[in-house]
């Protein structure tokens, strides 16, 4: 049996790190979703963690973005998981109210999970 919490917390993180890695590279998701042979809308949605993503599509983004795919699934602690959010925020072009409201909720989001986590 699988803790759905953690898979929530496992999901949120990779998409994080995708997202992280794909922005420290300068890349485009519609770069990778070329690369993947995919689309720019799968790339979004897995990065916001919107749907479980198959395992074949985060391995192939991982390869492409040069990250270790097995430490994707180590959850992190909560303080490293929130550092990386607020480094992606920082390295956001397109930044928006709408995208601020996002990670502020994201990060809060988190917090809730962690704790239910924790409260076991």
């Amino acid at each position: 049996m699988y803790d759905k919490k953690y898979i929530e917390l496992l999901n949120i993180q990779i998409g994080c790190m995708l997202k992280l890695h794909r922005l420290q590279q300068r890349l485009s998701q519609q770069q990778i979703a070329v690369a993947i042979d995919s689309t720019s809308t799968t790339i979004g949605r897995i990065e916001r963690a919107e749907v479980v993503g198959g395992w074949d599509k985060i391995y192939m983004i991982s390869h492409t973005l040069k990250i270790d795919y097995n430490q994707l699934f180590i959850l992190l602690p909560l303080k490293k998981l929130l550092i990386i959010i607020d480094e992606i925020y920082s390295l956001e072009q397109k930044l928006n109210q709408e995208k601020e409201a996002y990670y502020k909720s994201l990060k809060e989001n988190l917090k809730i999970k962690y704790n239910a986590i924790l409260k076991r």
